[in-house]
């Protein structure tokens, strides 16, 4: 009985998935994405054809109607939109700013499903776990919202509590995401260049971190044990006791949205100020740092402090890249384009060959366009950041994904800065942080450090030189040393022609599980071997064209991941 219900448990599931698929590809087709849905083999069977666009849309252009569309598909899609406005290694400014204006927002959940939700996530009652609990909530949002509580000390608390079914309702988006970017890639040869699937794969990776809230308290004890006590920028004090996967209690910290400081005033400069210092110190110091600085998520309080808040989403700088990025800085002033070149290409993943001549002279055009200023308070560094992403995504350079985050981080804080304190000294903020780095780059200990592991390397490779000459003197001996020559294009011949071959085979395992069907069932002019001759052939042209499509259509003579299918129908 329980496995039967079980199957029926499973069975519904995937119907279910597989009606979201079909949601999403008619809401993909409705907001004007027919086109390049119909060059997937996927989309010619999900929907019947045509679909008309949506009136609303009409006359808008292609990256405001891809940011409804996402907007539309509901609180994973927002997400991966948000994430997406980040890439600007890949996107032009026109999609960034039309994907910029993502808001997670949803209705509120009514008390009753919010206090069920606290109760299960801590294990008792609401009232025993709380002195006082508000039942309006204090904000929403697609995956959580928030309400003011006091606990049984007298501390005045913020209680982050996740949506129920949430994480169900994502996991199966992510599944839908990861078919379609393998379907996409299979299909397109530019979303090949895009990378779609790893891009998907950070984004799963990012957002199943957020829907756990242990990630979130972690982020907040670390920032919080990093914080300079002279300075005065803090974030909340989270209430592990009062915490668990789905339900987050924080400190609460009275202020406003720093938005909302006049510009230019004292408060608005002082605020600033601590802000670049606490930013410039997690990067360069800390290596961990806020992901989404934006106003709504700086508050100001009355008594001049600076609260950092939704730490749901956090970068982190190894200090290999923190040492990339001082070299970057000094070798963009020192006009040293092949050593900018060179971090770049190590600060990323090259995806085929690049031409360095041409990277370099690309290089020294965006350092031309940006750097050539009157003063330096025309310097537009977000755009001089935007524009070395395009040119490495132009060269086939993908850019880690925590890079990605610090440029979005760094440009979000720029903004604040033009709007509040646009005379600000940030060089001479910085400078402390990185003079520190150069510092301890050429400090004895770190020159002997770095001296030791260079010897140390340098002598497993002298060690190995000996047997690696003899096998190579060897193999020069019995005639089998091989040189290959690199010929791209001829390359590629063996997989088309094993492509090929699977087409052709499939095509003749059709035609002949038909012919041997006729064969084998005797003539008759009942209709039962008829309706046996009938089925027989449905099955056998079913199973041999079916599989000539998911070859063409999704391994193009590749193996073909259906790990991302299969767990649509496990769950």
């Amino acid at each position: 009985m329980n496995q039967s219900a079980d199957s029926s448990s499973l069975a519904a599931t995937a119907m279910r998935d597989l009606a979201r698929l079909r949601s999403v590809a008619y809401i993909v087709a409705r907001h004007g994405f027919a086109p390049l849905l119909m060059k997937t083999p996927l989309g010619k069977r999900l929907l019947d054809w045509p679909i008309t666009d949506d009136p609303a849309l009409h006359g808008t252009s292609a990256p405001v109607r891809f940011a409804k569309l996402l907007a539309a598909l509901g609180p994973t899609y927002i997400k991966f939109g948000q994430i997406l406005s980040m890439r600007k290694d890949i996107f032009s400014a026109e999609w960034i700013e039309a994907l910029e204006t993502l808001q997670d927002d949803a209705p509120s959940l009514p008390f009753v499903v919010v206090r069920e939700q606290v109760e299960m996530g801590l294990g008792g009652r609401l009232e025993e776990l709380f002195a006082t609990f508000d039942e309006e909530p204090l904000a929403t949002a697609s995956i959580a919202q928030t309400h003011r509580a006091r606990t049984w000390d007298g501390d005045r608390t913020v209680v982050k509590v996740q949506r129920p079914g949430i994480e169900a309702v994502v996991r199966s988006d992510l599944n839908l995401l990861r078919l379609a970017a393998q379907v996409l890639e299979a299909s397109i040869d530019e979303m090949q260049l895009l990378g779609v699937v790893s891009i998907v794969g950070e984004f799963e990776q990012g957002l199943l971190r957020e829907l756990d809230f242990h990630q979130e308290l972690s982020n907040l004890l670390e920032i919080q044990r990093n914080l300079a006590p002279s300075r005065k920028v803090t974030v909340p004090r989270p209430y592990p006791e009062l915490s668990s996967r789905t339900v987050l209690t924080m400190q609460f910290f009275d202020g406003r949205p720093i938005r909302k400081l006049t510009p230019r005033s004292p408060e608005a400069q002082a605020v600033v100020n601590e802000i670049l210092h606490a930013s410039f110190k997690q990067v360069f110091v800390d290596g961990v740092f806020h992901g989404d600085p934006h106003a709504g998520n700086l508050l100001y309080g009355s008594d001049g402090r600076v609260c950092m808040i939704d730490l749901g989403m956090v970068g982190r700088v190894s200090e290999a890249q923190r040492d990339d990025m001082v070299t970057l800085v000094v070798a963009t002033i020192a006009n040293d384009m092949t050593t900018v070149a060179r971090v770049l290409l190590k600060m990323g993943t090259p995806t085929q060959r690049v031409n360095l001549n041409a990277f370099k002279a690309d290089l020294l055009r965006i350092r031309e366009q940006h750097l050539a200023v009157a003063n330096l308070g025309e310097y537009d560094s977000s755009g001089f950041i935007a524009e070395l992403a395009r040119a490495a995504g132009r060269h086939r350079i993908r850019v880690a994904s925590d890079m990605a985050i610090l440029a979005k981080a760094a440009a979000t804080l720029e903004d604040i800065i033009r709007t509040l304190h646009p005379d600000v000294d940030i060089i001479g903020i910085a400078r402390p942080f990185l003079d520190d780095i150069v510092q301890r780059r050429l400090s004895p200990q770190r020159v002997v450090g770095d001296l030791l592991s260079e010897a140390s390397g340098l002598g497993s490779i002298l060690r190995r030189v000996p047997g690696q000459a003899d096998q190579l003197l060897h193999d020069l001996e019995t005639g089998n040393l091989q040189v290959r020559a690199v010929t791209p294009e001829l390359d590629e011949v063996p997989r088309h022609l094993h492509a090929l071959g699977g087409r052709i085979s499939l095509a003749a395992f059709a035609a002949s599980a038909t012919i041997a069907t006729a064969i084998a069932v005797p003539e008759s002019t009942t209709s039962t071997p008829r309706l046996v001759v009938t089925i027989g052939m449905a099955l056998a042209a079913a199973i041999g064209w079916g599989g000539l499509v998911a070859w063409h259509g999704f391994g193009r003579g590749k193996p073909i991941k259906v790990a991302s299918l299969l767990r649509l129908f496990r769950r």
